[in-house]
């Protein structure tokens, strides 16, 4: 019986480990510009936290699969993203960004 208490315990203390240990992961991931990360899953802040060329591959990234005007740039959207200051989702300012745009052409 006080075998399975102790690994209980030892389970129970790995898994806080790993609890407490994932969102640090995941924000020193973010930092180094790992591919994981996708302009649908950043906030406004996490936008302004990333660096000029990150703010472009991720804006190309978003253009690739959700624009159809192939001729638009990508820094073009992330110049609207940094410059607009409308709340709401990411996601939905580039979509307001792109719209914007294509209708300026």
């Amino acid at each position: 019986m006080r075998d399975r208490v102790h690994r209980t315990g030892a389970v129970v203390g790995a898994l806080l480990a790993l609890f407490a240990t994932g969102p640090a992961a995941r924000a020193a991931a973010t930092e180094s510009g790992a591919d994981d990360a996708s302009l649908l899953y950043l906030s406004s802040g996490d936008w302004q936290r990333q660096s000029a060329p990150r703010k472009v591959a991720l804006a190309a990234d978003f253009m690739r699969i959700f624009c159809t005007d192939q001729r638009m740039s990508a820094s073009s959207l992330a110049d609207c993203l940094d410059h607009d200051k409308a709340d709401g989702a990411l996601f939905e300012r580039a979509m307001a960004c792109v719209s914007a745009l294509s209708a300026g052409r």
